[in-house]
């Protein structure tokens, strides 16, 4: 790993060079093909800044911190550039066994969703209907005013009858709005 260290208004000692070099140690273990890091301290008046920008293969990240002492600032950058380094990785992680866990749970839902739709179907298919057979007599021979008359009179929803004039078979009903419809068949 190559570490870059310049300093702005301060000599670098080789206490302070390998300070760094070591605190970085678990950031090579994180990202074993680390390219360049480069380390900037500064010193402003009583504010010790430190800034590291770490490359890796197809990872970038930098940290920035000011304290009042220079060690504090570049453990502050480091532990930064940590925390970055662990949640890149959990999202890499976790995006990935998310992903996975999708794919898998829509091929199950697939297959639930074409066991449901055979259910749905064999649900919608209803057995045949019953059909009851009644021997009524046969139907009486009226005019249409005395098929209403007689239709007022009885507690039945509709009545079958004959016509008076060409003996065509009719079928006066009771309509939901009170009034009577009449079909010819």
């Amino acid at each position: 790993m190559q570490v870059q260290v310049t300093g702005q208004h301060l000599e670098i000692t080789p206490a302070l060079k390998q300070f760094i070099q070591g605190k970085l140690a678990k950031l090579e273990e994180m990202y074993p093909k680390v390219r360049t890091v480069a380390v900037v301290v500064a010193v402003e008046k009583y504010r010790h800044t430190a800034e590291i920008h770490f490359r890796a293969d197809g990872v970038e990240m930098s940290a920035k911190k000011t304290t009042k002492d220079m060690y504090a600032s570049i453990e502050e950058a480091i532990a930064a550039l940590e925390q970055q380094a662990g949640k890149r990785k959990d999202r890499l992680h976790t995006s990935g066994a998310l992903r996975r866990t999708a794919a898998k749970d829509k091929r199950r839902n697939a297959r639930g969703a074409a066991f449901e739709a055979a259910k749905v179907r064999e649900a919608v298919v209803a057995p045949k209907p019953r059909v009851v057979r009644v021997k009524s007599p046969a139907a009486k021979v009226l005019s249409v005013d005395a098929a209403v008359a007689s239709l007022e009179a009885s507690e039945k929803p509709f009545l079958m009858f004959r016509e008076e004039r060409g003996g065509a078979v009719q079928l006066l009903f009771r309509r939901e709005d009170g009034t009577y419809g009449l079909s010819e068949a």
